[in-house]
């Protein structure tokens, strides 16, 4: 397996949290549960990119710019999901702020899943994408090692 599947992967599963978070409105209980997976799936998917595939494609020519501008989608993300970890899901503001991170996470997606992953695959040989997989495991595996206790 490589980079590219073990991320679009982790964008799939983050899209399902989306969609059975939306369906479980109403459900407190289930939706506090789903929230819980998204931000810790999110948080998890995010420090593996910036551990990993960040410095990765940082150390190209031409590439900080891209970096730069993921490593600001990151932190807004991060910011959506704080704030939503602390308002009430019955607010209808909740509602709206998902409804944000959502957006934001899909243009993400849509931006690393292309114009960053055709970047990447002219930097990087096969061999290297399965490499940086092997890396990306071992960072989230430590990641939730560290975050279990």
């Amino acid at each position: 397996m490589d980079i590219y599947s073990l991320i679009k992967n982790d964008h799939q599963e983050v899209a399902s949290f989306f969609r059975r978070l939306k369906a479980a409105e109403g459900f407190s209980e289930t939706s506090e549960q789903l929230f819980a997976q998204l931000r810790e799936d999110l948080e998890l998917h995010a420090h593996a990119e910036e551990r990993i595939w960040y410095p990765a494609l940082r150390e190209a020519e031409g590439t900080q710019e891209l970096v730069e501008e993921a490593l600001h989608d990151h932190a807004l993300v991060q910011d959506l999901l704080d704030e939503l970890a602390a308002s009430r899901m019955d607010d209808e503001a909740w509602n709206e702020k998902l409804e944000m991170l959502e957006e934001h996470v899909a243009d993400h997606i849509e931006e690393e899943e292309g114009h960053i992953f055709d970047v990447a695959r002219q930097l990087f040989s096969a061999e290297q994408a399965t490499e940086l997989a092997q890396y990306w495991q071992t960072a989230k595996q430590k990641y939730m090692a560290r975050h279990a206790k």
